[in-house]
């Protein structure tokens, strides 16, 4: 039932009860109907003024009825009152939300709030990249927005909720909620919606991670297998995983990877990695180049390694290098 529904209930019970009441009085105590409507009132609002009719023991019975039916009734009233003003505030700002949300572009949509969830969000917000967050739970939902974060209240598994989220505008979507079947549909129903939108989805384990990549996903990920390999990594290269966390976390420079497709007609198609002079043209490093041909993935590419239309170069650099690499690409 609705808060208006129960408003409209215990306005109803509150003014049967003073009518019974003060129909009581005029009959039990042969009141007034000024002075019996006036002992109902003070009975029921607890004020505690003093009697204006001597009561008999029936009258007293009466009373007794009135406090405990009356104050109830009142209680109900109130409540569902004050339901409904905390329903139209959270409405007014579900309405404010889904306005902004409507005006994102290029964005990040993290399905559910949990721990994984909610890190994905603070990683987005360090390096100033717009998201929403997509949230059925109503105190997951709060607690995403006393964070900052922009909140489609809502399942993510269904289409509309995404479409609530800009799913069409969007870059990427995570799948971030507790289930693996709920982390299915999400993909199915994200793929189907934006074709070319970036899917990765979180897995229970590598049977989950094999049925999210079937259902779509670019990438599934185990949180538990990451965390291990994160601590065997730390244990058996450590300085690997200090490079990994150079390029991944936001420093005071900060670097990223990225992948840039050698295009047709570019200046460095058809030259090698010694003549294209990439570092020296963009700033950026070449880690690694991905073959168009085989789409094996070359670490370290010999210098002489002649680019051709259809490559991919795994580039590492700051945004402007970066910018400058796929400038030289032809992009």
């Amino acid at each position: 039932m609705t808060s208006t529904g129960r408003i409209r209930i215990g306005a109803a019970a509150l003014v049967a009860v003073v009518a019974l009441g003060t129909l009581g009085f005029v009959v039990l105590e042969h009141a007034g109907f000024l002075e019996a409507l006036y002992m109902v009132v003070i009975t029921i609002s607890t004020v505690g003024f003093r009697e204006v009719v001597p009561l008999s023991g029936t009258g007293r019975v009466l009373t007794i009825a009135l406090i405990i039916v009356g104050v109830g009734t009142l209680f109900f009233t109130a409540t569902a009152v004050l339901e409904m003003a905390v329903e139209s505030i959270s409405e007014r700002r579900r309405a404010q939300m889904e306005q902004k949300t409507k005006r994102l572009t290029d964005h990040t949509i993290i399905c559910g709030w949990g721990r994984v969830g909610k890190g994905v969000w603070e990683i987005h917000q360090e390096r100033k990249i717009p998201c929403a967050v997509i949230e059925r739970e109503r105190s997951a939902a709060d607690r995403a927005r006393e964070a900052g974060a922009l909140v489609v209240e809502g399942d993510a598994t269904h289409d509309e909720t995404l479409e609530l989220g800009g799913i069409r505008k969007a870059r990427a979507l995570v799948a971030a909620v507790n289930s693996d079947s709920d982390n299915l549909v999400i993909v199915l129903s994200a793929r189907a919606l934006h074709s070319d939108l970036i899917v990765v989805a979180r897995a229970s384990d590598m049977e989950a991670e094999h049925k999210l990549l079937l259902a779509g996903a670019d990438r599934a990920v185990s949180p538990q297998r990451v965390g291990a390999r994160r601590l065997a990594s730390l244990v058996i290269q450590p300085e690997l995983a200090d490079f990994i966390d150079l390029i991944a976390s936001q420093g005071p420079v900060e670097y990223r990877v990225q992948r840039v497709p050698v295009h047709e007609g570019c200046g460095i198609a058809g030259r090698s990695l010694k003549d294209a002079a990439i570092r020296e043209r963009s700033g950026a490093m070449v880690l690694a180049v991905e073959h168009a041909a085989t789409g094996d993935l070359n670490f370290n590419p010999d210098p002489d390694l002649v680019l051709v239309p259809g490559d991919v170069l795994i580039g590492v650099g700051v945004p402007g290098q970066l910018e400058r690499l796929v400038n030289a690409c032809g992009g």
